[in-house]
């Protein structure tokens, strides 16, 4: 007798055991809390350096600048240049713009300090920058605050793609350091 009671304690605790394992064998398994921000989506960093912006700026300037307006090109070394060349007397005379960009904190490109040259002449700074908002083909995402002396690269507004979000984290020439944040947005 002592055996039957040993055999179904035995098959009971087996019994239960298997209930069990069954029992949390198709409960669903826990996922991670991850938390879902409205608008905004996966966040990439990019770096480049000075060589690729340059290749970049150009291939821009090409392929979106407006013909017949004045033209101009954008060069990254020891600082942002923007160089151009305005008719005077049927010659062309050298226009070039030098700036120191940093970043804001929102994400854009601030272009500040600018020394301005024509030929060798040097050239109050806000003339020239109502000049250029005035008469160069400037993109949408380009703010020009002549009375500040100042160059807003509004970087969010670049749409490299509908659904991507651009903004500037770093931008050091000296250390040929450009980082930029890419936000897939819904």
């Amino acid at each position: 007798m002592k055996w039957k009671i040993l055999f179904f304690s035995l098959l009971g605790i087996n019994g239960f055991i298997i209930v069990l394992l069954l029992f949390y064998m198709f409960q669903p398994s826990p996922s991670p809390n991850i938390p879902n921000i409205e608008g905004e989506g996966p966040i990439f960093t990019v770096q480049t350096s000075k060589q690729h912006m340059n290749t970049l700026i150009r291939d821009y300037i090409q392929k979106h600048g407006k013909k017949g307006e004045l033209s101009y090109d954008v060069q990254l070394a020891d600082r942002l240049y923007i160089i151009s060349a305005i008719p005077i007397f049927g010659k062309q005379v050298d226009l070039t713009m030098a700036f120191d960009p940093t970043v804001d904190e929102n994400g854009h490109i601030v272009l500040a300090h600018p020394t301005m040259t024509f030929g060798q002449l040097r050239l109050p700074v806000p003339y020239v920058l109502s000049y250029i908002d005035q008469h160069a083909s400037l993109p949408n995402w380009v703010k020009v605050d002549a009375k500040k002396e100042r160059i807003y690269i509004v970087v969010s507004d670049i749409r490299i793609k509908k659904g991507y979000m651009l903004k500037a984290k770093t931008f050091d020439l000296s250390k040929d350091d450009m980082t930029f944040t890419v936000t897939i947005t819904k």
